[in-house]
């Protein structure tokens, strides 16, 4: 890079305080009076992990998995509905100030742990380490607004302050290539280890490696995706390793993790606590019942929020209305007739005759000749438990923790049955025990967000082969994961646009609301027509314009830029 970029940080920034060492700092340090040996050096490092946590949360989710083709919310909140502008940033807002807020502080540690006096071989790991969480703070930063404004340097005085005020938007492949640069370089400083074999599970080479390999992905530069992919391989070796049902969030700093963001909870007092949970579990009834199934293991204290649902891209389930000759099949709405990514689903369908004439007739019911016949959808516990239908038929393994369908360990219970009301009137899953917190406090779980793991990697080795042109090892990755899922191989290789499909298809059933979706939609070109065409909620699409693809910048943030950052995709779709 010729010149310095820089972003827009208030003058608040530049207020720092002392560190207590006993714990991770709460705010920034003072450079004059700090970094004098490792261990300060080491706590300013991790306060550098302390901005993730205010940007991860139930809104977030909404805004990156609940506004695409795999899952909606009937949230009437501005997030879910995409009612944003750059006067209404929403969870634009969060994103922006703590993103930068991080970018500060890894500046501010990789500047004066430089300077420091402390030895080469104990302050250049510390240097490293922040390094990669500076790039992760700007992968988040350029996946969610696009073009954003970069800088590296300590904001030391009023002066530097003066010109990052000024600063436009610069190009967000630029800023990928520079950061990638930047990791490569100082990756020589990291352990080559998995995450998982630092006792504290930091920011190390595994992260380093996937976010280089990201922004390669971003600007389609396969090959060097491939170089840090391949460092990967090398660190988590046979996918085959990791069990499937250590995806769940509330194991955590499992083998096949990359980076996880660590939150926890003491019912004596709540630290460091998330709110995903909160919008990713069936809604809470009291009682511990979860719409209409019990279940004992999550406690009974929840706040009902609204959760995300499956749209029918992800799972749907079609009643077999052809098994009886009085039936027929009722007229599906548009966008109902394609198979879900996950299908079959573990469920059976049952029926009861309802002897009423009503012109008005409700989604899980159909008339035939005056009379109305009311479906009900059950779930199917032996092939959920047993990973196979009657007929030998494969379930894809990764639905029992990806979908919520109900309780498959418990009979009817309190006079409740085991499959929720939602799946049971209308066939739609809720997100499934992946995300779901044991004994969740109100709305804070204490899960661990698994931000990126090993299958993630995978599935991008799969995607970078395909676009190289080499469909042999393509496949070959590819079908790890589909292994480890337990469902058949894609072996009939016909095309390169068939085999992008089924990678793109099989990165949504195994990456299914893990933060990522709307990344990969926006990063293929293809989230407006793909997420208009197959959103189940009406309200979304009504406000969805192609501008919002990404997130505005704040108007305060413009207004402080003294136009120099500008919005422009949204004054083109007339939003203000």
């Amino acid at each position: 890079m010729k010149a310095i970029k820089y972003t827009l940080l208030s003058l608040a920034a530049l207020v720092f305080s002392a560190c207590n060492l006993q714990e991770e700092p709460d705010s920034f340090v003072d450079h004059e009076t700090f970094y004098e040996n490792v261990l300060q050096c080491r706590a300013a490092v991790n306060s550098c992990y302390n901005s993730m946590k205010p940007i991860f949360t139930a809104n977030y989710m909404m805004a990156v998995e609940g506004c695409t083709d795999l899952w909606y919310c009937t949230s009437s909140t501005v997030d879910a509905i995409l009612d944003v502008s750059p006067a209404k940033p929403q969870m634009g807002k969060n994103v922006w100030q703590y993103g930068y807020q991080g970018v500060m502080r890894c500046n501010e540690c990789i500047d004066c742990i430089l300077a420091s006096k402390v030895e080469d071989e104990k302050k250049m790991p510390l240097v490293a380490e922040a390094v990669v969480l500076r790039a992760f703070y700007y992968y988040i930063l350029t996946s969610f607004f696009g073009d954003v404004p970069y800088y590296t340097e300590r904001v030391k005085d009023i002066a530097t302050l003066e010109k990052v005020r000024r600063l436009p938007r610069m190009s967000a492949a630029e800023t990928r290539q520079a950061l990638y640069d930047d990791i490569n370089e100082h990756m020589q400083y990291l352990p080559q280890q998995r995450t998982c074999e630092d006792k504290e599970a930091r920011a190390g080479a595994a992260l380093g490696y996937m976010l280089m390999a990201k922004f390669a992905m971003w600007n389609q530069q396969w090959d060097e995706a491939l170089t840090p992919l391949l460092k990967l391989e090398e660190l988590y070796g046979d996918l085959q390793q990791y069990p499937l049902h250590e995806i769940m969030w509330r194991y955590k700093n499992v083998p096949e993790g990359i980076f996880e963001l660590q939150l926890n909870y003491a019912p004596d007092g709540v630290q460091y606590y998330g709110n995903v949970a909160c919008i990713m579990m069936p809604p809470h009834q009291g009682k511990g019942v979860f719409n209409g199934v019990f279940l004992s293991e999550y406690g009974d204290t929840m706040t009902a929020w609204a959760s995300l649902r499956a749209n029918n891209y992800l799972g749907i389930f079609r009643p077999a209305y052809a098994t009886e000759a009085k039936y027929v099949k009722k007229e599906l709405q548009s966008g109902y007739e394609q198979a879900g990514l996950y299908n079959p689903l573990p469920l059976t369908y049952d029926d009861n005759a309802v002897d009423e004439n009503k012109d008005d007739i409700p989604d899980n019911v159909f008339k035939v000749s005056g009379t109305q016949f009311r479906y009900y959808v059950q779930l199917d516990k032996e092939a959920a438990k047993t990973g196979k239908f009657a007929d030998g038929t494969p379930v894809d393994k990764r639905i029992q923790y990806k979908l919520g369908l109900g309780d498959v360990d418990s009979e009817s219970t309190l006079g409740k049955d085991y499959t929720f009301s939602l799946v049971r009137d209308f066939g739609v899953p809720w997100p499934g025990p992946q995300f779901w917190c044991p004994g969740i406090i109100s709305t804070y779980d204490g899960n661990n967000y698994r931000l990126f793991r090993y299958a993630d990697a995978i599935l991008m080795l799969a995607e970078c082969y395909c676009e190289k042109g080499d469909d042999t090892e393509s496949l070959r990755y590819l079908n790890m994961v589909k292994e480890r899922a337990g469902i058949p191989a894609y072996e009939n290789f016909s095309s390169f646009e068939e085999l992008t499909i089924e990678i793109r298809n099989e990165r949504g059933r195994e990456l299914a609301g893990e933060f990522m979706r709307k990344y990969d939609l926006v990063r293929w070109g293809i989230w407006y027509e793909q997420t208009f065409t197959y959103s189940n909620y009406t309200k979304l699409k009504d406000n969805m314009k192609p501008c919002h693809r990404y997130y505005p910048i704040p108007d305060t943030q413009c207004g402080l830029s003294g136009g120099a950052l500008t919005n422009d995709e949204y004054t083109v779709n007339g939003i203000q």
